[in-house]
């Protein structure tokens, strides 16, 4: 499954069915529908990882933005700006997703990933988190698409007090833990999943998307190798 797939699949499920953000076939109508009814949109290929070929649209004072990367362009319909994009579209399909104003840390955008694996027991544990900051104008945080890895209590000290951060993270690494649950459910031979998490201004979590084959390097790349170490030994465990 794609994004969409995993989104349709998900949305069955009470447990998470709230953390998932508005998802849909990228099509002129459902992203016309969509910017009515949202600040901003993600546009994302269906199938794809690392960030790469992700566009941002943005309503303004005078018509709409499109974003990708740092470059931004200004359309004053969102006629005109679907026409600047529509043979990307075409060439593979991609998803629309509702934008969320995600936390910042010193101006800058920052989102969470959080590596679940089952143990020898099958059974799936949180074994590492990570948030992952954005370049400077950048519209996305992936590792390899020059996103920052910095610890998440580091993070949330501007938005959350000491106690606070602890319960939540924890929180986090639940919601993690449940949607791995969940998705295993058509996935069912997989060990590890990677699951993107957004926060918004109320703190409220999302979960943006799901990995099924999650990168490891990210957790190497913390000055503390403690959940690199952990992650490394989980994924040694045979069936």
């Amino acid at each position: 499954m794609g994004k969409l797939g995993k989104y349709r699949f998900m949305k069955r499920f009470q447990s998470i069915s709230s953390f998932l953000p508005d998802t849909r076939i990228a099509t002129k109508a459902n992203i016309k529908a969509m910017i009515r009814l949202y600040e901003s949109l993600y546009l994302k290929p269906d199938t794809g990882t690392g960030g790469h070929g992700i566009y941002k649209i943005g309503r303004t004072k005078n018509g709409f933005s499109l974003r990708s990367g740092t470059a931004s362009r200004h359309f004053p319909t969102i006629d005109a700006l679907y026409r600047s994009i529509h043979s990307r579209l075409i060439q593979r399909p991609f998803v629309v997703q509702k934008g969320i104003a995600v936390l910042k840390h010193n101006d800058r955008a920052f989102d969470i990933r959080v590596m679940v694996q089952k143990n020898k027991h099958r059974q799936f544990i949180p074994t590492g988190i990570v948030g992952r900051l954005a370049r400077p104008n950048k519209i996305v945080t992936n590792y390899h698409s020059g996103g920052t890895p910095l610890p998440l209590e580091l993070l949330l000290q501007s938005h959350l007090k000491r106690d606070a951060r602890k319960k939540y993270i924890q929180s986090i690494e639940k919601l993690g833990k449940t949607a791995s649950e969940v998705l295993a459910k058509s996935y069912k031979t997989k060990r590890a999943f990677g699951v993107d998490i957004a926060v918004d201004s109320r703190m409220k979590p999302w979960i943006l998307e799901i990995n099924t084959k999650p990168d490891m390097s990210i957790f190497n790349a913390l000055k503390n190798k403690t959940m690199y170490r952990r992650i490394l030994s989980y994924a040694h465990i045979t069936k």
